[in-house]
């Protein structure tokens, strides 16, 4: 990991985080709600959020859904995560397109061996957050995935849609086979009947959530 070891190093950093990863907005609203007594949710977090989840929450392990890169957001999530004892795990996902069944199960296993309390978190909160927030209840909590699929919503800045729509496309496939096929289980579904190419192809976006969504919230 590149070291802050500099003055200027440091502050490009921050100015990076500010200013191009869009931190000035996140100062603002952190998107963090909590998902159990042992799992929470958020946007991006600063060096001063990850202290505040060290000493209030107790946060063992950071999960993100962003890339592990030279940006200035990462490095300074990093060093925060090394200074408290945090375990920082990078698993990239899409909410671009439909998920691939090795990353879901990668999720899994992830979520159920990681040291707990823990934090996902993608860059907004909003939409990788939502999709491992969903897993999270389904595969940790065991909740019914009607209930599970409440993290993915409006409330969360998640917008179904635009071409994030995509992450609820994936989960309303599930449930219409589910339909026809009633003793069907989620991870059933997914490992042997969810085609990730036909319903890519199948998917359509609104232009106007696009603009919004990539225009003017500028989201992953």
């Amino acid at each position: 990991m590149t070291q802050l070891n500099t003055f200027w190093k440091r502050t490009k950093a921050h100015l990076h985080a500010w200013f191009v990863d869009h931190e000035i907005i996140r100062s603002l609203y952190r998107n963090f709600y909590k998902l159990s007594n042992k799992a929470f949710r958020s946007s991006h977090p600063s060096p001063a959020f990850i202290k505040k989840l060290h000493q209030k929450h107790g946060v063992k392990t950071i999960l993100s859904m962003r890339g592990a890169d030279l940006s200035g957001a990462y490095i300074l999530e990093k060093e925060a995560c090394n200074k408290y004892g945090i375990t920082l795990i990078n698993h990239p996902m899409s909410s671009r397109s439909l998920p691939d069944v090795d990353r879901i199960l990668q999720a899994k296993s992830i979520l159920e061996n990681a040291e707990k309390p823990i934090l996902l978190h993608c860059k907004s909160g909003a939409d990788r957050a939502g999709m491992m927030s969903v897993f999270y209840k389904l595969f940790i909590e065991e909740e019914p995935i009607e209930e599970a699929l409440k993290q993915l919503s409006m409330k969360y800045g998640h917008f179904r849609w635009a071409d994030t729509g995509k992450l609820d496309y994936f989960f309303d496939s599930f449930l219409e086979y589910r339909t026809q096929n009633p003793d069907t289980e989620f991870l059933d579904w997914l490992e042997n009947h969810y085609d990730k190419t036909k319903l890519e192809h199948e998917f359509h976006s609104s232009g106007w959530a696009n603009i919004v969504v990539n225009k003017i919230l500028h989201r992953e």
